[in-house]
């Protein structure tokens, strides 16, 4: 199991993820915004983060601009988790630096264990190498 930082404005979304992360056996951390993911990063360290595209103050994009920028948090495997699925975003988001795109609609919160498994580390023990994105075909 992993720390899994959770991000997005939506309370009700936090929440549900949250449940059913931790109902899985995993840790997380939870973030309101770009911003307030930044600043728990500082002192908590994530294995993976879940990011939603559409944030007011700064998207999920600019979130994974500033991680990659960041030698503490370049390798950081980050999803986008958005109900967006037009190509420009999606392309725009792996561009950034995004290491996988999910659609909030495709994904059951019970398979969020199971999506989460390819980002993990191994038993804890850390990344044979970093992971990368799956294709994502459109």
């Amino acid at each position: 199991m992993g720390t899994v930082l959770i991000v997005d404005d939506s309370s009700d979304t936090l929440r549900v993820m949250n449940l059913f992360l931790t109902r899985a056996g995993h840790r997380t951390l939870a973030a309101h915004g770009a911003a307030e993911a930044l600043e728990k990063l500082q002192g908590e360290h994530a294995d993976v983060a879940i990011v939603d595209l559409m944030m007011p103050e700064e998207s999920g994009i600019d979130l994974v601009r500033a991680l990659r920028k960041d030698p503490r948090t370049k390798d950081l495997p980050v999803i986008i988790y958005s109900a967006v699925s037009e190509k420009r975003y999606v392309q725009e988001a792996m561009h950034a630096g995004a290491t996988d795109y999910w659609l909030k609609g495709a994904i059951r919160p019970n398979d969020l264990q199971t999506r989460l498994q390819a980002y993990l580390p191994n038993n804890g023990s850390g990344w044979a190498e970093p992971p990368t994105a799956h294709p994502i075909r459109l």
